[in-house]
């Protein structure tokens, strides 16, 4: 239920925040992002495939497992954030927010926001 809550909060503040959240962003680029989340993900992941971060509430690194299959997509500017989540060792979900970039024609992340999803939010409202 908390899950649902969350999505449905971010998608109304991505319909009537800001028109940048409105903005479209094709299949193809969608697709890009969403596999250069993967890519930097696996980077960063051991052999038993935990992905290894700072986790931007606590400051405390830590790993989790990816949770969402289906990411959300969300222009920003020049970038693109690709919004989704993490499961930690205790089950918790946390929030998961990639910012990518297209440098020399390939989607590459440049920035991680680990279980701050405030931080997008408020990111989106100042742009």
């Amino acid at each position: 239920m908390i899950k649902l809550m969350t999505a449905v909060t971010f998608f109304v503040l991505m319909s009537v925040g800001s028109p940048i959240w409105a903005a479209e962003v094709s299949a193809e680029i969608k697709a890009k992002t969403q596999l250069s989340m993967v890519a930097f993900m696996k980077s960063r992941s051991d052999a038993d495939g935990r992905f290894h971060f700072v986790d931007d509430k606590t400051n405390k690194a830590t790993f989790g497992f990816s949770a969402n299959v289906h990411p959300m997509v969300v222009p920003y500017g020049q970038h693109i954030f690709v919004c989704s989540e993490v499961v930690l060792e205790n089950g918790e979900r946390i929030t998961a927010d990639f910012l990518t970039v297209n440098i020399n024609g390939t989607y590459q992340v440049v920035e991680v926001i680990m279980n701050n999803r405030d931080r997008v939010e408020d990111m989106m409202k100042a742009k």
